[in-house]
């Protein structure tokens, strides 16, 4: 197991010319390893909060997206 195993790193999204007007990007993106296993991490901050109850931060873990041997651009979450 490596030391930075269940560690995660988080780096503030910048807007790309591919984005889609109106849709919601995450607002940091990152990578981790968890359980010795690589994920890719989004966290959108909760900055339109209407109520106390909801979460400051919402965060997803998924599986690393593999990129196709065709397209080279970098993938989305």
């Amino acid at each position: 197991m490596s030391d930075y195993d269940n560690q995660l790193g988080l780096w503030k999204r910048q807007p790309k010319d591919t984005d889609e007007p109106g849709k919601k990007y995450p607002n940091y993106t990152g990578n981790g390893m968890v359980d010795g296993k690589r994920k890719q991490i989004a966290a959108w901050l909760g900055i339109n909060k209407t109520k106390d109850t909801q979460p400051d931060i919402n965060i997803k873990v998924s599986d690393p997206q593999e990129k196709s041997q065709s397209n080279n651009e970098e993938q989305p979450f």
